[in-house]
């Protein structure tokens, strides 16, 4: 009778407490949902590698690189993908193909962004503007009007001036080419990829084409910037360009076009 009685108390305590166990793992994984449809990767990635440690499942790595793949973080996202390759020894051959399919996204958007990050250069910095104290007004007898001549400016400076930014323009317009480059070796990469039998597909079709326009963004830019260091610092060489020489670089856009136009007065 004894050993009856503890056998009917141990196994309803027993199904509580694995029910109590799938309750939080269900609450776990709706608030790392939340997280990472909200942006929050760095939380719902935390709350994954908690449950994986508890659970040993590989599910969760895959969904660690879904959540940074949501948050645009596409460099991590490539790592978490292939962890779960590497870990997931009983995923069906479907799983793995579409963790590979998603490196493949993953790797061509994380090269958009790069190319963007080329493409742009960085804001020139703020000034930094310091207060200075007021000095004392001197007290001095009245005196006759003294007239005092002043230098003007060497030209030498401001040629020197135009030379430097001649310099920095070009090399800008080096790096919108290479980019350029980059991105057209990559659109016929694609293109031929999507020659093969099966290769086809409208994402890859879509993704050939933004290749293509920012290769060409970046040849107009790249070469626009290199024309216009070069008229820069031959101004700058010129003597007396510094008082008489009045230069501006506007870019210019058209669709599927870029360039920058130079205008001033010399």
């Amino acid at each position: 009778m004894n050993r009856r009685s503890c056998l009917l108390v141990f196994v309803p305590m027993l199904l509580v407490t694995r029910l109590g166990h799938a309750g939080s793992s269900e609450e776990k994984e709706r608030a790392a949902r939340m997280a990472c449809l909200s942006g929050d990767s760095a939380k719902g990635v935390a709350i994954l590698t908690e449950l994986f440690i508890d659970t040993k499942d590989s599910t969760y790595i895959f969904n660690q690189a879904r959540c940074f793949e949501q948050g645009l973080r596409y460099a991590e996202a490539i790592a978490r993908f292939q962890e779960y390759l590497r870990v997931a020894k009983k995923a069906s051959k479907s799983e793995k193909a579409d963790a590979e399919k998603h490196i493949v996204d993953c790797e061509g958007l994380l090269a958009k962004q790069q190319a963007l990050a080329v493409a742009t250069p960085p804001p020139a910095p703020a000034p930094v503007l310091t207060r200075q104290p007021a000095a004392p007004v001197p007290v001095v007898a009245a005196s006759p009007p003294v007239v005092q001549q002043v230098n003007p400016q060497p030209a030498g400076s401001s040629g020197s001036g135009l030379r430097t930014a001649g310099v920095i323009t070009v090399a800008v317009g080096g790096v919108a080419l290479v980019a350029g480059v980059v991105l057209n070796l990559k659109v016929n990469s694609m293109a031929s990829d999507l020659q093969k039998t099966d290769g086809y597909t409208s994402n890859k079709e879509s993704d050939r084409k933004t290749y293509e326009t920012l290769g060409w963004v970046s040849y107009g830019v790249g070469a626009a910037c290199v024309a216009t260091g070069a008229v820069l610092y031959y101004l700058g060489q010129r003597p007396g360009s510094a008082g008489s020489s009045s230069v501006a670089l506007v870019p210019a856009f058209a669709p599927g076009q870029a360039g920058a136009i130079l205008k001033g007065a010399f």
